[in-house]
């Protein structure tokens, strides 16, 4: 390998890696919101806008990493390298040790499938490519998930639960319809019974949820893998198109080039 290449493909391993940093960091941040996902606010939009832009980030990388980056082992050490970062910014605990365990093997195997996909094709396509990203990018949206699991229960496990605000303003607006219509009542004591009907009803939801409340955070959890599959999903194209656009600016630059190859093929056939 000259020089040239071995500074290109460097540089192509330091930038998944660092897309894999960025991915779990917001991973971590999305982990600690805890009970404040049923807000909708941009406090919580943000940490969800970023996240999504991580996960696009690190299936860019990944590609140009698995589409570029050869002999194929080199491939496996810059994924091994990233899923370190991530178990470093999660912290070494055995979960987190899963978690990169789980992204290094989804890794491996997407750089072979891709390698393969594009062996076996005559013209270089990024097809190959968006074939094989769903594996990787359900891995690193479970992996998501997993860290708000842990960080929800750990609210949960040291506040206890607090009733969702949606949930208590939904309640609140039928008891405020109904209040308002009482006539003989004036404004303070229309207030008075709205903040009393709020804190009953606030203290019956989380007596309610209480026996249960060591499965809301698997449920939110859920919810959250649900979302971001669908999400990731509708948009399985975007990275493929942007790897289609690289691309063609890296050989417009003189980074890559297209190389015509030779091949024998061996065939049975009727003697």
């Amino acid at each position: 390998m000259t020089t040239s290449k071995l500074v290109k493909t460097i540089v192509f391993v330091v930038l998944l890696v660092a897309a894999s940093s960025y991915l779990g960091y917001t991973g971590r941040q999305i982990g600690q919101l805890g009970s404040a996902i049923f807000v909708f606010s941009m406090d919580t939009l943000y940490p969800f806008i970023w996240l999504l832009l991580a996960l696009v980030l690190v299936a860019v990388t990944a590609g140009l990493v698995a589409a570029l980056v050869r002999p194929l082992w080199m491939c496996f050490i810059a994924f091994a390298i990233s899923s370190l970062t991530m178990l470093f910014i999660w912290g070494p605990n055995l979960i987190s040790v899963v978690l990169a365990l789980l992204y290094l093997l989804a890794g491996l195997l997407y750089s072979r499938g891709v390698a393969k996909g594009l062996d076996e094709r005559i013209r270089f396509s990024v097809r190959p490519i968006r074939d094989n990203q769903s594996m990787l990018t359900i891995v690193l949206v479970i992996a998501v998930s997993v860290l708000f699991y842990l960080g929800y229960a750990a609210q949960i496990e040291s506040e206890g639960f607090t009733a969702p605000s949606f949930v208590v303003d939904m309640g609140m607006g039928i008891a405020e319809k109904q209040i308002e219509a009482i006539p003989d009542l004036t404004p303070q004591e229309k207030a008075e019974a709205l903040a009393e009907f709020r804190q009953l009803f606030e203290q019956q939801v989380e007596d309610a949820v209480e026996p249960y409340h060591k499965f809301v955070a698997v449920g939110a959890a859920l919810i959250l893998l649900g979302l971001l599959t669908t999400i990731l999903g509708l948009f399985s194209w975007l990275p493929a198109l942007i790897l289609k656009a690289v691309f063609a600016i890296l050989t417009a630059c003189h980074v890559t080039n297209v190389v015509t190859e030779t091949r024998e093929v061996e065939r049975l056939t009727i003697d």
